[in-house]
């Protein structure tokens, strides 16, 4: 019945002029509190933190019917600089998490579905990161803490990492607010994401790089909040201080990737998949001398095959 639902209102929404489609949008969020009290912005910077958006990103997937029960593993690409994670906390939990992933070696997740869209887009040799892993708690999803979560990415990706180009792989129900609110274009047809469950995936990439001028032409005067005049302009790209990204090393000095994590922390993790059947890859283990040159990778043992990628 939730398929059939969707494939009406696609239908509909195919022949609905995108501005329409912002009009609505930007009515819808003018209802929520983008200031969430209780709510805390921040990068996760410890193992515990990341281990709880994993939980939740889970516990997620399994509620859309797109993942089993089983619970996800951590992959080496979560605790590599490339990849920041952001989470909203309630308190001490985690209620909210999205990833900003930069291109690496290992190449980016999206890959493993839309590998021919990526490479066309990689082609035209600018910096690509992808954004994934979005979650949020169930109560928490008719608040705003997943355009939120978006902003802070969005924000960390082009004036600390300098991304030129994000990447979203996401279901065809979504495409119309990606595209006609957040400026995405899709770069690819609609194909079936077999890691999770089958679920369809439309790849889209967004021009980071010119959003900001977009984002003025179309949201400089379109108010969201009339009690302080917030334009939707302002709420992405005007200088503000909702969001705490004063763990990362990379906040206070412009420089390669670096990490959040303390390196306890990264040693715990590592000798935890490197316990796990199969242990670690050679390229994963080279990827993480790269990066981490003091761990002790000694005594890991190395997987004979590469290991099987998800969708985290």
């Amino acid at each position: 019945m939730k398929d059939q639902l969707r494939k009406w209102k696609n239908a509909h929404l195919n022949i609905v002029p995108n501005f329409v489609v912002r009009h609505i949008a930007l009515k819808r969020m003018a209802e929520r509190n983008f200031m969430t009290p209780g709510i805390h912005y921040k990068i996760a910077s410890s193992q515990e933190e990341l281990e709880s958006a994993l939980t939740l990103l889970q516990r997620s997937y399994v509620e859309r019917g797109i993942a089993g029960s089983k619970s996800f593993r951590m992959k080496i690409r979560n605790i590599l600089p490339t990849t920041t994670t952001f989470i909203a906390l309630r308190g001490d939990t985690v209620v909210g998490t999205v990833s900003l992933i930069e291109d690496c070696e290992l190449g980016l997740p999206i890959e493993q579905v839309h590998a021919s869209d990526v490479a066309r887009v990689r082609n035209r040799h600018r910096k690509l990161a992808e954004v994934g892993a979005l979650a949020l708690e169930k109560s928490e999803r008719r608040s705003a803490i997943s355009i939120m979560l978006f902003n802070m990415l969005y924000r960390w990706a082009r004036n600390w990492r300098h991304v030129d180009d994000l990447l979203i792989g996401i279901h065809p129900s979504a495409r119309h607010f990606y595209a006609a609110v957040l400026q995405f274009n899709q770069i690819g047809s609609s194909r079936s994401y077999e890691a999770l469950n089958g679920a369809a995936s439309v790849p889209m990439v967004l021009d980071a790089a010119g959003a900001q001028m977009r984002f003025h032409r179309l949201y400089s005067h379109k108010i969201i909040d009339r009690s302080t005049g917030l334009s939707f302009y302002d709420l992405f790209c005007a200088p503000c201080d909702r969001f705490d990204f004063s763990c990362h090393p990379d906040f206070r000095s412009l420089s390669v990737a670096t990490s959040p994590l303390q390196q306890g922390d990264v040693s715990a993790m590592v000798s935890d998949l490197a316990r796990l059947e199969g242990g670690l890859a050679e390229k994963e283990i080279r990827i993480l001398q790269q990066y981490f040159p003091k761990l002790n990778l000694a005594h890991t043992d190395t997987a004979s095959q590469p290991e099987p990628s998800h969708a985290w």
